[in-house]
C-alpha cells in the first residue's frame, strides 16, 4: 500500500515527543487535474509556494514535529530544516501520508493539514485543537458543505486503526472517521467554507 516512512535528516535534531500536537502537510498528490504540482503554486496574497506557506500555518498551532508527506523522488520546494519529510509511493491517496507521518510521530497527536488549501486559517486550525482538548479524542472539520476530513486532528492511539485501514484498502477518510473511528473523532463545525476552497483544477485558482 506505499506506506513505508523515509525521514530526512531533520529526525536527527528534531526531538519526537509523543505529549505534542505534531502536524503533517499533505503534498504527495499526482497533481494530475491541476496540470501542475500544488505544492509549488504560489500563494494567492504572499507568493510564496503554497507547501511553505502551509507549513508556516501548521506551526503556529502545532508546537511539536512537523512532518510534509511526499511522493517518493518527488521535488519540493525548499523546506526549514526542521521539516521532516515522509514518503509513500502515492498509490493510495492522503490516508498513506497520514500512516507514515504518524509512524513517525511515535504516539503524538498528528494535526493534518492538505497542500491545497491556501485560505485555511490559523483561527479554523485553533478551534479544532480546542475541540479536542485531551489526548483521547480527536476531529475533523464540519464546514456548511459537510466533513471536512483532510483537516483533523488524529490522536495517537488511532494511528494503528488508520495503518490496519491502510493495510484493508478502507482509503475513504471520511467514512472511516464517520463510522469505525466516530467514537474518538468528532465532529467540530465551522460556519464559513472559505477556508476549505481548495485547488483541484486551473479554474479554481
Amino acid at each position: 500500500m506505499g506506506c513505508a516512512v523515509c525521514t530526512c535528516s531533520a529526525e536527527l535534531t528534531v526531538r519526537i515527543d509523543p505529549t505534542l500536537i505534531h502536524a503533517v502537510v499533505l503534498a504527495g498528490g499526482h497533481s494530475r487535474r491541476m496540470g501542475a504540482d500544488k505544492a509549488h503554486l504560489p500563494h494567492p496574497e504572499t507568493g510564496q509556494p503554497l507547501l511553505e506557506r502551509q507549513v508556516e500555518l501548521v506551526k503556529q498551532v502545532a508546537k511539536g514535529a512537523c512532518f510534509v508527506s511526499a511522493r517518493t523522488q518527488q521535488v519540493l520546494p525548499p523546506l526549514p530544516a526542521d521539516v521532516i519529510r515522509v514518503e509513500d509511493d502515492g498509490s493510495a491517496g492522503p490516508l498513506a501520508g497520514i500512516v507514515a507521518a504518524g509512524a513517525a510521530a511515535r504516539g503524538g497527536s498528528l494535526l493534518i493539514v492538505p497542500v491545497d488549501l491556501p485560505f485555511l486559517t490559523v483561527a479554523v486550525l485553533r478551534l479544532l485543537v480546542e475541540a479536542c482538548p485531551t489526548v483521547d479524542h480527536g476531529g475533523f472539520a464540519l464546514s456548511l458543505r459537510g466533513p471536512e476530513p483532510l483537516v483533523s486532528l488524529v490522536p495517537g492511539k488511532l494511528h494503528s486503526a488508520l495503518q490496519n485501514a491502510l493495510d484493508r484498502g478502507e482509503l475513504g477518510l471520511a467514512k472511516l472517521f464517520l463510522s469505525s473511528l466516530a467514537d474518538t473523532m468528532r465532529p467540530v463545525a465551522v460556519a464559513e467554507t472559505r477556508p476549505f476552497h481548495n485547488w483541484n483544477r486551473p479554474t479554481d485558482i
